[in-house]
């Protein structure tokens, strides 16, 4: 008996290696400068909308 092979679309490899690496993203901690750059974006952000 020989044994029967899933035929597996290209697509579906690479679909799973993006889910890979969007879960690999998600999961490594944000950098002090990202929260630091928010930060001054929203003080910019709070000086604008008070004028």
């Amino acid at each position: 008996m020989a044994a029967k092979v899933k035929i597996v679309q290209p697509t579906e490899i690479k679909d799973k290696k993006i889910a890979r690496e969007a879960i690999e993203q998600i999961r490594k901690p944000i950098p002090d400068s990202v929260y630091k750059r928010h930060k001054e974006l929203a003080e910019l952000i709070d000086r604008m909308i008070r004028k």
